[in-house]
């Protein structure tokens, strides 16, 4: 059996395409399709697969029919976003073909019946063009689809698709939420295999992707996700993860990797092993990877404190939170009560303080929000020093509590492409202010995020905030340097907010240098002291020293972790407890002072070399800038794209009278 795995395009209005920097930093597209490559690693070996991603290639519509003319199946995974590509092979190239279409993901879980009793055009494509729709994970559905494909040799029609879902979750009412902890549905993760990297080429993309838990233990009204992955958090094995790692390792892989789990702190025992697991393959080879996540906001409260150092000694780089909304009054109306119960501006710094950028989502249009409200969240997300201030407009997605209430009380409106919380299209009757409003207060914020220059002061706000940490193990790629030059030519000759941006690399150039400078004086401090006790012999300490020697075990602890990969964490952490035990007791033996000292050395040591040219701050400065231009095109496009439709709407009026 022949397949051919089609992952569609992201629009490039969307601000996780990152697709106006692809060419900048020397790749076609910023993540590979995870899911249809876990789902080809399902499936049986009869299968024979090529995977084109949209993404990433465009062939030709004539070249696309012949492709999908001589495959036994289209497997397709998609988000509600990229629900226009999908519509545009469905209607062109795949028309008039019997290739049978089979779709999963995210998109037929929550759009089910809008495809299955079309509401609009697309709809209809939809109806027309696909064959069956996979609800919730695939790997449940892997032997029924190769039944349907190989056994009972299924071809396309333009009947109603085959809807694969579980009895009790199309039984339910929408928007009930009852089914949520049914671990007959939700099942455990037995081992899952890699993905099939061989399927793609991996200089392709910006960063890998990988997963180790499913669902969500939250209620989130507006969410849809613990709908169809469950509303408690599912881990892989142990086995899997590491297997999964060194799947990328093996494949030549160094760089980024972007863990996708719905939550990653959902389940702290969990994690705290995965994490586990994590750091010791990264310190076997000598840091290959970066992560980054996300996560709910209790990873900054006090149960959930030490999982934040785990995550830095994995080797964390940033984190996006749902932070939504500063008012606690529209936290508490979209049931988001996970947020009320921290202080969130502390919890941001806190995690910055780690050396972990945080980005963050926020939602406007709740039924708190007013004008006003446009404004705080751009002055919080400014005060707090998030750059990736990732804002969409609130948008019901079906079969959530919020789309039903919204029915119920008569303010929904259906749209023809309604997944792009991006698009300023409102998709309801809004409370507090009318349809218009709400669309000027979500271009309010837009501008104040991302208009030239306050991304740039942002991002500086930023660099004095963040605590770099020694456990980068990425080094310089030629891609990275490349990306540096277009950004200077580009960014720093042709556009008009390059004072702001020239502000931002001397921030960075500015704090290597300090770092630099601070690293060095604290090394050559470290070095007399191992002298001076060579020559004393003896190990006292005054009162005065135990907090300044206390601060240092941490300092040498991060140094073991990632220097010595042969000793074992635990190991480790009890070494530093028992030793500032000692030194709070003022009896540290002359060993344990020369073991601090060392090691406090190799971390001041990695510190310099962390800040030499490039240094880490400049190179997070180039890196935040990059973004930066992204962010506002994609704002340019959705505010003088609106600007445009209001003139060209008052023209076709002025015409009609």
């Amino acid at each position: 059996m022949r397949g051919l795995l089609l992952y569609p395009e992201f629009p490039a209005s969307s601000f996780w395409s990152y697709r106006h920097i692809m060419p900048m930093v020397g790749a076609k597209a910023a993540f590979p399709p995870l899911g249809l490559l876990t789902f080809a690693a399902l499936l049986p070996e009869h299968w024979e697969l090529e995977l084109l991603d949209l993404n990433v290639d465009q062939p030709s519509d004539e070249e696309l029919h012949l492709r999908i003319a001589a495959v036994d199946a289209v497997f397709v995974s998609a988000m509600s976003v990229q629900k226009r590509s999908l519509v545009r092979v469905l209607e062109g190239p795949a028309r008039g073909l019997d290739t049978p279409w089979i779709l999963g993901g995210p998109y037929p879980s929550s759009y089910r019946a809008h495809i299955l009793q079309p509401r609009t055009p697309s709809d209809e494509i939809l109806h027309r063009g696909l064959d069956v729709l996979v609800w919730g994970e695939g790997g449940q559905w892997v032997e029924t689809i190769d039944r349907l494909l190989t056994t009972e040799k299924l071809r396309h029609s333009e009947g109603e698709p085959l809807l694969l879902i579980p009895a009790a979750i199309a039984a339910q009412e929408p928007g009930s939420r009852k089914a949520l902890n049914d671990r007959t549905i939700f099942r455990d993760l037995d081992t899952v295999p890699p993905p099939r990297w061989d399927l793609i080429d991996m200089s392709d993309y910006r960063a890998m992707m990988m997963q180790t838990t499913v669902g969500c233990r939250f209620r989130c009204d507006f969410c849809d996700i613990i709908q169809f992955n469950g509303g408690f958090t599912r881990p892989k094995t142990l086995e899997s993860v590491r297997t999964e790692l060194a799947a990328l390792y093996d494949a030549g892989y160094r760089g980024g990797i972007f863990t996708v789990d719905d939550n990653f702190v959902g389940n702290p025992d969990a994690i705290e092993s995965i994490l586990q697991v994590m750091t010791d393959f990264q310190r076997e080879h000598d840091y290959p990877f970066s992560f980054y996540t996300q996560a709910s906001l209790d990873l900054g409260s006090e149960k959930l404190a030490h999982l934040l150092p785990l995550m830095k000694a994995a080797g964390f780089a940033e984190v996006f939170l749902g932070i939504e909304n500063p008012d606690p009054a529209a936290l508490k109306g979209m049931n988001k009560k996970q947020n009320l119960k921290v202080d969130i501006a502390a919890t941001v710094a806190k995690i910055q303080r780690e050396g972990i950028e945080v980005m963050a989502g926020f939602i406007f249009g709740c039924d708190e929000d007013t004008l006003d409200t446009a404004d705080a969240i751009a002055a919080f997300a400014t005060d707090v020093a998030i750059p990736t201030a990732m804002t969409g407009m609130l948008t019901p997605v079906p079969y959530t509590p919020l789309a039903e209430r919204l029915r119920a009380e008569g303010r929904l409106h259906e749209a023809e492409f309604s997944g792009n919380n991006t698009d300023d299209d409102v998709q309801f009757t809004p409370r507090r202010m009318s349809m218009e409003e709400m669309k000027d207060g979500y271009h309010r914020i837009l501008e104040r995020l991302f208009s030239p220059g306050e991304m740039y002061r942002r991002s500086r706000r930023l660099l004095d905030r963040l605590e770099p940490h020694i456990f980068h193990g990425r080094e310089m790629r030629p891609d990275d340097l490349r990306a540096g030059l277009r950004s200077l030519w580009k960014q720093g000759f042709l556009r008009s907010s390059r004072r702001e941006y020239y502000r931002l690399l001397w921030e960075g150039v500015r704090l290597d240098r300090t770092s630099l400078r601070d690293a060095g004086r604290a090394l050559a401090e470290l070095q007399e002291r191992l002298r001076s006790l060579a020559a004393a012999g003896h190990s006292r300490i005054a009162e005065v020293d135990v907090p300044r020697l206390t601060a240092l075990v941490d300092r040498a602890r991060e140094a073991v972790v990632r220097a010595e990969p042969a000793r074992r964490l635990d190991e480790i952490a009890t070494w530093a407890t028992e030793l500032k035990e000692r030194i709070e007791r003022r009896a540290p033996t002359a060993d344990d002072l020369r073991a601090l000292y060392r090691w406090s050395a190799e971390y001041f040591t990695r510190q310099r070399r962390l800040h030499r040219f490039p240094g880490t701050y400049l190179v997070k400065a180039f890196e935040l800038a990059i973004k930066g231009l992204h962010y506002e095109i994609v704002m340019n496009g959705i505010v003088r794209g609106a600007g445009e439709s209001a003139v060209r709407g008052q023209g076709s009026a002025t015409a009609t009278r």
